[in-house]
């Protein structure tokens, strides 16, 4: 009898303790979905003939990132004590962040179906380049973060020097933009998809500063 309210009891406790492995995986899975989504926009900006598939990708990607910060989320509501190197707000905060950088990509390649935009230009291919070199250093940190030293954190850096160079190529793109195009409708178009890129940066840059954070924190 009292062996098995013992055994209850552990089985209750085990449930409210965290499997790191899990926690890890689902981030895991969630950076793969920023990454495919990276590569679909910059497979776009360089073939503009994808558009079409492109939209029908990245929503897939977008129904997939969702349904990860879902179980993520699920997961923490359910764990009592979150694992070693996250506190609970760390783990809201990274889930929400990643997924950002997704939903920005989708809402840059609908606004290019949405504006009826004929092509791609050296701007936007300009900032997908730096947008996919941004999620893939984030991909490759995420994938080791479990076992992760203090003195590899220079992704960060990484990630900061190409969110400035997308800022510098985002006022070279306004720049040409408004020198070069007279139409006020496709100065809107136009301003818009390249601000959009560039968020997309940023929110990758708020990832990697809260990886950095958390490193420092448990070093």
């Amino acid at each position: 009898m009292r062996n098995g309210f013992v055994a209850r009891v552990q089985s209750v406790m085990q449930s409210l303790l965290p499997r790191e492995h899990d926690f890890f995986t689902l981030f895991h899975h969630l950076v793969e979905q920023a990454e495919q989504a990276a590569k679909v926009l910059e497979r776009l900006v360089n073939d503009y003939r994808r558009l079409d598939l492109a939209v029908e990708q990245i929503d897939q990607i977008e129904h997939q990132s969702d349904h990860i910060v879902h179980d993520i989320v699920k997961k923490l509501d359910a764990t009592f004590v979150t694992p070693v190197l996250f506190d609970r707000e760390d783990i809201y905060q990274m889930a929400e962040t990643v997924d950002t950088v997704v939903d920005l990509i989708k809402a840059t390649v609908d606004r290019l179906k949405i504006f009826g935009l004929t092509e791609a230009n050296a701007h936007t291919r300009e900032m997908g380049r730096l947008i996919g070199q941004s999620v893939s250093i984030l991909h490759d940190t995420v994938c080791v973060l479990d076992g992760i030293r203090l003195d590899e954190t220079d992704f960060c850096a990484r990630i900061n020097a190409l969110e400035n160079e997308g800022d510098a190529a985002l006022k070279r793109s306004l720049a040409d933009l408004f020198q070069r195009e007279s139409d006020a409708r496709e100065i809107i178009k136009w301003k818009e998809i390249y601000e959009f890129l560039e968020k997309t940066l940023d929110s990758c840059e708020d990832a990697a500063n809260l990886l950095e954070n958390v490193i420092v924190k448990n070093a």
